[in-house]
């Protein structure tokens, strides 16, 4: 059974979306004050907080990522990382006061005023750089059309990449894409950090409670009948035939929302890829 907001027109979804941020913007320097009267430390106003997701779990999200990417192994103090749809740096915030003076991080993203805050925050911090990713994308105004955007790093300079709800948005034709970009930039042995919603394509009548919606050619689901991209689910061999046909190849699949029976995902799947 879907929810109502599920089949709301678009128009009617992005003017709630609108309403909800303009309060947004109303509270948060009253949670700015707050937390500098506590003397916990600055975090981006809660509107950027909510638009990477729950602005109530920013934080616990981030240090959960960050604690998994270090039980995986993927990262070293100087390792040269790449963050695709950095948001507004809850990552960045993460390893800011735990990485070495090697260290260097390149964060981009379609949300403008996300990179102005990381940028703004981190000015007095060599090892962090943030960009502005001028692509068109359901999250972002830019008309620059996506054959024309390069991932912002040099071909083979990544020693990690992570790409932290970012496949979770994009459509099967940005995600081979991006895909391919990932490949481009990882240096080699240099792994990424994928995380997805993948779900049992297998089978042509598993059902997908979260993702009532689909495409009738593909094994792609999604959330919102109006706003494909505001949640996408994967078939995970369709997922994995992506990678492969992008020159990478899976190395591990960490299971989280994965088979797709969830009605509500508790999280989701890790994709850990190299290059092929």
């Amino acid at each position: 059974m879907t929810s109502l907001t599920a089949h709301l027109p678009s128009p009617l979804i992005e003017g709630m979306r609108s309403a909800r941020n303009a309060g947004l913007w109303a509270i948060s320097p009253v949670d700015t004050a707050w937390r500098k009267v506590r003397g916990l430390n600055p975090l981006p106003p809660i509107p950027l907080r909510r638009h990477a997701g729950r602005a109530s779990i920013f934080e616990a999200a981030a240090l959960q990522m960050s604690d998994a990417i270090t039980r995986l192994d993927l990262l070293k103090p100087d390792s040269v990382v790449l963050d695709a749809g950095c948001g507004c740096g809850a990552m960045a915030l993460q390893w800011e006061n735990s990485m070495g003076p090697n260290f260097r991080y390149i964060g981009f993203d379609v949300h403008e005023l996300s990179i102005e805050w990381c940028r703004k925050h981190f000015r007095n911090d060599a090892r962090f750089s943030f960009e502005f990713a001028d692509v068109e994308s359901s999250y972002g105004s830019s008309t620059v059309p996506l054959s024309e955007f390069n991932f912002p790093v040099e071909s083979g300079s990544i020693d990690f990449e992570l790409a932290k709800s970012l496949f979770t948005h994009l459509e099967p034709h940005e995600t081979k894409y991006y895909l391919a970009q990932t490949r481009r930039v990882l240096a080699p042995g240099g792994k990424a950090l994928l995380t997805a919603f993948l779900f049992d394509d297998t089978d042509p009548n598993f059902v997908t409670p979260a993702f009532p919606f689909g495409d009738p050619n593909l094994p792609v689901r999604w959330r919102l009948q109006a706003r494909p991209a505001a949640a996408i689910a994967y078939g995970r061999e369709y997922f994995t035939q992506l990678v492969e046909d992008a020159g990478l190849k899976v190395v591990q699949i960490e299971a989280s929302y994965w088979p797709g029976n969830d009605a509500v995902p508790l999280g989701q799947d890790y994709v850990i890829v190299t290059p092929a």
